[in-house]
C-alpha cells in the first residue's frame, strides 16, 4: 500500500500453509530491500497521490510454476515449410514482460548452442593434454640421454645409406604412433561408452585421428545425447517432460543402438590395426637388421636420435591440434541468428468477430447435429442400402407411398405410378420363375403393418388383369381380413376346409375383378399352424394348380408366428415385404439367417412405401423413380361379423 509520495508499506503471506506472514512499514521508493529473501525494488513513477491508502496485490509464482506456464504458452512454428526460420510466439496481458522473456529465452538458446558445440571441444583438448603430457615426459628423457651421449662420444656425420634407413625408420615409427593413438582413442571412447558416460566423447577427427565409419556413429551419438540432455534439462527446470516421456525414451533406445554399433566397430578396428602394426614392425625389424651392422657408436647414436625425433614429432603433433582445438572453441559462435527483434502485436483478445461467427456457427450446427443425431439414433430401414447392408436375399422391386384410402390401386388407377410399379413386381416375378405358370407365391412380412396385404391384392389384380387366372389363398388364419378390401364374406373358408367342415368347392369365391379368385382364412381356429400342417393344405395347392395359373398366399408375419415357416416349403416364391421408414434393421439380420440357411431359399424383399428421394431405385423397364409410398397397417381395425369356428 502506497502511504505517502514517498514510501510504501509491505504485507505479505507465506509460501506455506503454515508459515506466518508480516509486515513491513515506511519503505522508501526507489530503494532495493531484502524481504523474506527475494530483493524488492519499487520504483516511483508520476505522481502517486491519486493511489495513496489504495491497496496493490503482487502475486509471486516459484520457478517451477512459471516455466509451465511459459512451456505452455510458447509456441514455436516455422516460418515458411522448408525453411531455416522459425518463429517464436508468447501471449500475455503484459506486453514487455513477454518480450523481455522472448529476448532472454532467445540470449539462453544461444548460450546453450554454443556450450553444445564446444563440449567436443573441451574434451578433445583435455584427451591431448594427457598424450601430451605421456610424449612430454619421453620427449624429455629421450633429449637429455642425447645430450649425455654427444658428451660421451665424438658424433660423426651419417653416411647417405646410413640416413636413408634412418629417415625410412622414423616414418614407419610415426605409423606406429598414428595407431598407438588410434588405440588410446578406442579405449578412452570404449571406457566411456561402457560406463554410460556420453557427454565426454567426442570424434576421432577432433584430435587428427581420421576414422570416416567411428567418426559418423560418434557424431550421431553426440547428437542424440545433446537431444536427451535437453530433455532431461526442461524436466529439472518445470518442464512436463520426464523419464517416461516417450519421445526421450525413443532417443535413449536409439543412443543404446549406436552404443551397440560404435562398440562392435571399435573391436573390428582393433583387428585390423594389430594387423598392420605387426606388419610395421616386421618392416622395422628389416630397417633395424641393416643398421645392425653399423659400428657400435653409430648404432647407439641412431636408436637416441630416432627415438628423440619420433617424439619430438609426435609432440609438435599433439600440441598442433591442442592449439587448433582451443582455437575451435574460442571462434565458436552460435549459429542462432535473430531475425526480427520480439515486438508486440495487436490484441488477440477478446475477438469479437469470432464470437458472432462462433454464436452463428452454433445456432445452425447444432440444430444440425440433433437432426443428424436423431437420423443415427434410427434404427428403421431408410434406404435400398441399408437392405444391402444387412441382407443378401435380392431386392425384387419397390412400391411407393399410396396416398389414396384405396387399397386396389392398379384397378381404380391403372395408368397410375403405383399401378406401373405393380405390374413391373408381376414382370420380375416371372423372371425370378422363368416365366412359368401354375406357380405359388407366398406374400409375408416380420411384423404388421408392413403392407402384406395390399401388396397381396395389387400383385393378384395385376396377374389376373394381364388375363391369368388367379386365386387369393387367405392363409392368414389369426386375422382374417381380405375378404372384407374385396367386399366378401368369411362364413366358409380355410380353416373350416382343413378342419373337414365343408368342401373345396364351397370355399372359392369370385371377386368383382375378371380372372381373379379369393379363399378367405374362415373363423379363427383354436391351432392355426397344426392346421396349415394338414396333408389337405398340400391337397389344396395341388388341386389350385390344375385351375389356376397363379396361387398368392397371403400369410401372417413370419416375425410373430411360424405359419409362413410351414407354408414356405410348398410355394414357388415368397415375397418378404419391407416397409421404409417402419421395418426394424436387426429383421433383416434374422431374414439373412433364414436365407442362408435354406429355410427360405426362394425369397425375395420387395421394399413397399417409399417416400424419400434419393433412394436410387427403378421399377422395371418403365424406368420411374417413385417418391411415393403405401401407407399400411396390418389388422386395420374394422368390425368383423361374430363367427364360430365350427359354423358351417
Amino acid at each position: 500500500m502506497i502511504t505517502s509520495e514517498k514510501t510504501y508499506s509491505v504485507s505479505y503471506k507465506g509460501m506455506k500453509e503454515d508459515e506466518e506472514g508480516k509486515s513491513y512499514s515506511n519503505l522508501p521508493f526507489d530503494v532495493p530491500v531484502k524481504i523474506n529473501g527475494f530483493t524488492l525494488n519499487v520504483l516511483r513513477k508520476g505522481d502517486l497521490k491519486a493511489y495513496i491508502s489504495k491497496p496493490f496485490l503482487v502475486t509471486f509464482q516459484d520457478s517451477y510454476q512459471l516455466a509451465k506456464v511459459y512451456s505452455a504458452k510458447l509456441k514455436v512454428s516455422w516460418a515458411e515449410p522448408g525453411a531455416s526460420v522459425v518463429t517464436l510466439q508468447v501471449s500475455g496481458s503484459v506486453p514487455k514482460k513477454e518480450i523481455d522473456f522472448l529476448n532472454r529465452f532467445i540470449e539462453r538458446y544461444q548460450i546453450y548452442d554454443v556450450e553444445k558445440k564446444n563440449k567436443a571441444s573441451k574434451m578433445a583438448m583435455k584427451f591431448l593434454d594427457n598424450q601430451l603430457l605421456i610424449t612430454g615426459d619421453s620427449l624429455k628423457r629421450y633429449e637429455d640421454r642425447v645430450e649425455l651421449f654427444k658428451k660421451k662420444n665424438i658424433t660423426t656425420n651419417l653416411d647417405q645409406e646410413t640416413t636413408r634407413l634412418y629417415q625410412k625408420l622414423l616414418g614407419l615409427e610415426d605409423q606406429k604412433f598414428q595407431y598407438k593413438l588410434l588405440d588410446n582413442y578406442f579405449t578412452y571412447i570404449t571406457d566411456l561408452l561402457k560406463a554410460n558416460q556420453y557427454d565426454g566423447i567426442f570424434t576421432p577427427s577432433s584430435v587428427g585421428i581420421s576414422d570416416n565409419i567411428v567418426s559418423q556413429l560418434i557424431g550421431n551419438l553426440i547428437e542424440q545425447q545433446a537431444q536427451v540432455n535437453l530433455y532431461k534439462s526442461n524436466s529439472t527446470k518445470g518442464v512436463e517432460r520426464t523419464e517416461e516421456n516417450p519421445a526421450l525414451q525413443s532417443k535413449l533406445q536409439v543412443i543404446a543402438l549406436i552404443k551397440k554399433d560404435i562398440l562392435k566397430t571399435i573391436e573390428n578396428s582393433k583387428l585390423t590395426k594389430e594387423i598392420n602394426v605387426r606388419f610395421i614392425n616386421e618392416q622395422i625389424k628389416i630397417v633395424e637388421d641393416q643398421l645392425h651392422k653399423l659400428p657400435r657408436t653409430e648404432r647407439e647414436l641412431i636408436s637416441i636420435q630416432r627415438n628423440y625425433s619420433l617424439k619430438e614429432s609426435l609432440y609438435v603433433f599433439l600440441l598442433q591440434k591442442r592449439t587448433e582445438a582451443g582455437l575451435s572453441e574460442a571462434s565458436t559462435t552460435s549459429d542462432i541468428v535473430v531475425v526480427n527483434p520480439p515486438m508486440a502485436g495487436s490484441p488477440i483478445s477478446p475477438k469479437v468477430w469470432l464470437n458472432y461467427v462462433v454464436g452463428g456457427l452454433v445456432g445452425f450446427l447444432l440444430p444440425m447435429l440433433l437432426f443428424i443425431g436423431a437420423e443415427l439414433l434410427n434404427t428403421r430401414i431408410q434406404s435400398r442400402d441399408d437392405i444391402e447392408s444387412y441382407s443378401s436375399v435380392p431386392i425384387i422391386a419397390g412400391i411407393g407411398h399410396n396416398p389414396q384410402n384405396n387399397p386396389l390401386v392398379i384397378v381404380e388407377k391403372p395408368k397410375s405410378a403405383m399401378a406401373e410399379s405393380f405390374r413391373a413386381l408381376r414382370s420380375n416375378l416371372s423372371y425370378f420363375t422363368d416365366n412359368k405358370d401354375k406357380q405359388i407365391f407366398m406374400v409375408t412380412s416380420s411384423i404388421p403393418g408392413e403392407g402384406k396385404t395390399f401388396t397381396t391384392l395389387n400383385l393378384a389384380s395385376a396377374f389376373a388383369l394381364a388375363g391369368k387366372k388367379t386365386v387369393i389363398v387367405g392363409a392368414d388364419l389369426r386375422k382374417p381380413k381380405l375378404y372384407s378390401e374385396l367386399n366378401l364374406n368369411n362364413d366358409r373358408g380355410l380353416s373350416q376346409y382343413l378342419s373337414s367342415l365343408t368342401s373345396l368347392e364351397s370355399i372359392i369365391q369370385t371377386t368383382a375383378i375378371d380372372n381373379l379368385f379369393f379363399i378367405s382364412g374362415g373363423a379363427v381356429p383354436p391351432n392355426p399352424s397344426e392346421l396349415l400342417l394338414k396333408p389337405a393344405m398340400t391337397d389344396l395347392l395341388n388341386y389350385l394348380r390344375t385351375q389356376f395359373d397363379f396361387i398368392i398366399l397371403d400369410t401372417p408375419p413370419l416375425g410373430l408366428v411360424t405359419d409362413a415357416f410351414v407354408l414356405a416349403p410348398l410355394v414357388n416364391h415368397t415375397l418378404f415385404v419391407v416397409r421404409q421408414d417402419y421395418t426394424p434393421r436387426d429383421v433383416l439380420q434374422s431374414l439373412e439367417e433364414y436365407y442362408q440357411s435354406g429355410k427360405m431359399s426362394n425369397i425375395s424383399i420387395l421394399f413397399n412405401d417409399l417416400r424419400k428421394s434419393g433412394l436410387g431405385y427403378g421399377y422395371g423397364n418403365y424406368g420411374y423413380n417413385y417418391g411415393y409410398g403405401y401407407s399400411y397397417s396390418y389388422g386395420r381395425k374394422k368390425k368383423l361379423d361374430d363367427q364360430s369356428y365350427y359354423t358351417d
